[in-house]
């Protein structure tokens, strides 16, 4: 989640109570992702380290992975259960590549944001969630289907107001805006 209180994107991560420089353009963490698909060993991420390497791998690719993976209050899950993939960064590159065009403007072989700098993970992220009426959020939208679910066109909205309403933050994620809270007080 990108917080906008900050005057930057995260560029590093945190092992064993250091922080390690990391790369941050969205180009090397779709490869990173494309390895921990292909499951190559812990070693292979070496590459996002811009000075120094951490020298417990296994920390460090645990790190690695909640930066790529950055956690979310919202939406919470609907209970649906469904953990259906709709999205794979390589085979819908197409699809990924023209959505960004019409949606932002963003012409990512050149691989710069609007600001004309590289495009960071985090922001690559949050500019994926925003997709919508494109071919991409369509053939995602048909991926997502489950033939099994009858619920009614009321009962999906409710679902869908369910999980993104800001009433009644689980336990857990009161955590994560008393921090936010925090730093406004």
């Amino acid at each position: 989640m990108i917080d906008l209180t900050k005057a930057s994107a995260p560029d590093y991560i945190t092992v064993g109570g250091r922080t390690y420089k990391i790369k941050t353009w969205f180009k090397y963490w779709l490869r990173f992702l494309q390895i921990c698909n292909n499951r190559k060993e812990v070693r292979d991420f070496d590459f996002l380290f811009l000075d120094e390497i951490p020298e417990n791998k296994a920390e460090a690719f645990k790190s690695l992975a909640e930066f790529a993976n950055p956690k979310s209050v919202l939406p919470r899950g609907t209970g649906s259960g469904s953990s259906a993939k709709v999205l794979d960064y390589t085979i819908d590159s197409n699809l990924i590549y023209s959505a960004f065009v019409q949606q932002y403007g963003i012409d990512l072989v050149t691989g710069n944001g609007i600001d004309g700098k590289p495009l960071h993970w985090h922001k690559f992220l949050a500019l994926m969630e925003g997709i919508h009426d494109t071919k991409l959020s369509d053939v995602m939208d048909i991926r997502s289907y489950d033939e099994t679910d009858k619920t009614t066109f009321e009962q999906s909205r409710k679902n869908a107001r369910d999980a993104w309403s800001l009433d009644g933050i689980a336990e857990e994620d009161s955590e994560v805006l008393e921090e936010f809270n925090k730093k406004f007080s």
